[in-house]
């Protein structure tokens, strides 16, 4: 198993920040265009505990889609989903958010992957390009929400 760990923090209330990150459509917004090409909600309200949405990405140059599940919200501070159906062995993400007094937020991303043994995800990425390309994606995906959120 694989862990990648970000932290960040944004100039903006709590809620705003939480609301931005736990919308299944700005995951395609804010993640970098070469690793996820589209997102959306597909089953239940967006981002409760128990609804479903799909990611699609590109993985080397192949398309590839996962079913997310949120598994735990606590409004305001944590979101926790894990994927049903996709590329990888096992996929769970949680976005940990504390506010830090009036209009600063910290925001700790924790994705816990397993690359497959076989299947196409194993066959373009060895483990430590996978875990390279999640990383930059997920830093990316903060710095782009956080100038966001700061500048709007």
């Amino acid at each position: 198993m694989t862990t990648i760990q970000t932290q960040i923090e944004i100039n903006a209330p709590l809620n705003t920040v939480f609301e931005y990150y736990t919308n299944p459509d700005n995951i395609k917004e804010s993640w970098p265009r070469d690793v996820v090409k589209g997102s959306e909600n597909v089953s239940g309200q967006k981002s409760e505990e128990g609804s479903e949405m799909k990611v699609e990405g590109e993985y080397m140059g192949k398309r590839d889609e996962m079913l997310l599940e949120v598994t735990e919200k606590e409004q305001n501070k944590r979101l926790v989903t894990k994927q049903t159906e996709g590329p990888f062995q096992k996929w769970e993400s949680t976005q940990e958010f504390q506010s830090d007094g009036e209009n600063s937020t910290k925001v700790k991303h924790t994705i816990n992957f397993e690359l497959p043994t076989t299947g196409k995800v194993a066959n373009f990425l060895t483990g430590s390009q996978a875990e390279d390309k999640i990383r930059q994606g997920v830093q990316q995906a903060a710095q782009t929400v956080k100038q966001k959120l700061e500048s709007g």
